[in-house]
């Protein structure tokens, strides 16, 4: 009875830790919510990074989540120009690197997805960015009127 009582005991201390745990990462989302609001204009009015964003939303059948090469041929764009929008939506904590590959002696970021850690961040993103500065329509057309033009150029 007492070695029962002990491991029932052990597993409310490794549930409690994951609780604390979850409500921590809730915590430390809002006041990073709060920190990055006076930066959504910022993220937001660039058409590049809002194309990116919303090409991700978009994604859900593949979780959230698309190549570099993909995210360049559909917004007809650079695959460097769509790094640089990446890395400064990585450092807002809106994506994130899903996989990466070794390619000679360096790891390589081949798939970027939203940052699924924190949710409301990119809710909140998106939602402002909707509100402020595009339509569904418009990003839509952001997203796919650039295709032929970089297969033509």
């Amino acid at each position: 009875m007492m070695k029962k009582n002990k491991y029932v005991y052990i597993l409310l201390i490794i549930l409690m830790n994951k609780i604390l745990n979850v409500q921590e990462i809730a915590d430390n989302e809002e006041s990073m919510l709060y920190s990055l609001r006076p930066e959504f204009n910022i993220i937001c009015y660039n058409s590049t990074r809002a194309s990116i964003i919303h090409l991700l939303v978009k994604s859900k059948d593949l979780n959230y989540a698309l190549s570099v090469e993909d995210i360049a041929q559909r917004l007809g764009k650079r695959h460097s120009v769509i790094i640089h929008h990446l890395e400064k939506l990585m450092d807002w904590k809106i994506v994130d690197v899903v996989r990466t590959f070794k390619h000679g002696g360096k790891e390589r970021r081949s798939i970027w997805g939203l940052n699924l850690k924190y949710p409301n961040i990119v809710q909140n993103v998106y939602s402002h960015m909707l509100k402020t500065f595009y339509t569904i329509n418009e990003l839509e057309r952001m997203c796919s009127i650039n295709r032929s033009v970089r297969r033509m150029g």
